[in-house]
């Protein structure tokens, strides 16, 4: 299963279960169909998950977790609610035009903020993005990591190593909304790392994988590993449809996530088509293998939030200045 496909069927499993199956299959009807139309198939996973986002919210509000969230707003199709502002901020949602506009009690009287010229985003203090790395530290580093992961698994499996599977070609930094209602400074970085060429057969070795990805991490200042199956928005029959089996042991794909600093995050997937019961996922790997996505393979994303190219942190400041010592309001759901 490509990577496109993958995000489309995790974006389905954030709807309302009356709605998954038909959203799902009208999404991977437009994936089919990208490449006639010459449309990207990463723009219609992406477009998937963000229309994922918007329908969910508004019909479950509260059930999305922060690691949910945390990695739909990673490749900036989504958006974090923070904490509510002051009593003296009364948060007004107007038009497009005007994006978000807060109201602030002044020794002058009030004043209006608005937030569609905010340079930075709303999950992100200020402080992280000017004391974390620049773009291009963070691309660099991004590499360096998921290279030091590639060479461990190399050293405890005998893997060898193919490019990644075609999607966004060498583009890897995107423009990022601000998400009230205005374009961020901040760019959102999407690196993808090489595919194994084969995947560990038993779920013991896919522990040990799982172990090694997460103590890489880990000594980079990320977080603690978790799964998607862990997610508590899917019922068995989801996990099943999305992964192939209930529990990681018996699925044809594991993946997850880790959290790190200053907004910066890995995405990981294996997938073992020997563990495919009904042949749907060796039916999608076949149809995928033109773009390059291989069939028995693990595959490590790195990316983060929001990254300030070096030339423009003056800019930035600059900009920054009007929304110093201000709550930052609830975003745009969309």
């Amino acid at each position: 299963m490509s990577g496109s496909e993958t995000l489309i069927r995790i974006a389905a499993a954030f709807l309302p279960r009356s709605r998954r199956e038909i959203r799902r299959e009208e999404w991977l009807a437009d994936l089919a169909g990208a490449e006639e139309l010459g449309i990207p198939r990463r723009q219609v996973a992406l477009g998937a998950l963000q229309a994922a986002l918007s329908e969910g919210v508004s019909s479950r509000r509260g059930t999305f977790t922060r690691r949910r969230i945390f990695a739909i707003a990673a490749i900036g199709v989504g958006a974090v609610v923070v904490g509510a502002p002051a009593a003296a901020i009364a948060v007004m949602l107007v038009s497009d035009a005007r994006g978000v506009v807060t109201v602030e009690a002044t020794d002058d009287g009030d004043r209006e903020v608005f937030w569609r010229d905010y340079p930075g985003i709303p999950e992100l203090d200020p402080e992280e993005i000017l004391s974390g790395p620049t773009l291009e530290e963070g691309e660099a580093e991004g590499r360096a990591l998921l290279e030091e992961i590639e060479t461990a698994l190399t050293a405890e499996f005998g893997l060898e190593w193919a490019p990644p599977s075609t999607g966004n070609g060498d583009q890897v930094a995107f423009p990022a909304e601000n998400f009230y209602g205005g374009p961020s400074m901040l760019s959102t970085l999407n690196v993808s790392g090489r595919q194994s060429t084969s995947v560990p057969a038993t779920w013991a070795e896919k522990e040990r994988a799982l172990e090694i990805i997460a103590s890489i991490a880990a000594r980079h200042g990320f977080t603690e590993l978790t799964l998607d199956h862990d997610s508590d928005n899917m019922t068995a029959a989801d996990l099943k449809q999305a992964f192939g089996g209930v529990t990681p042991e018996e699925s044809v794909i594991i993946s997850g996530m880790v959290e790190g600093p200053k907004g910066q995050w890995l995405m990981f997937t294996m997938q073992d088509l020997s563990l495919d019961r009904d042949g749907r996922f060796t039916e999608d790997a076949e149809a995928s293998a033109e773009y390059g996505s291989l069939p028995n393979s693990i595959s490590v994303m790195y990316g983060a939030n929001g990254l300030l190219p070096d030339a423009d942190r003056a800019e930035f400041e600059r900009r920054l200045a009007p929304y110093v010592g201000l709550d930052r309001p609830t975003p745009l759901e969309s």
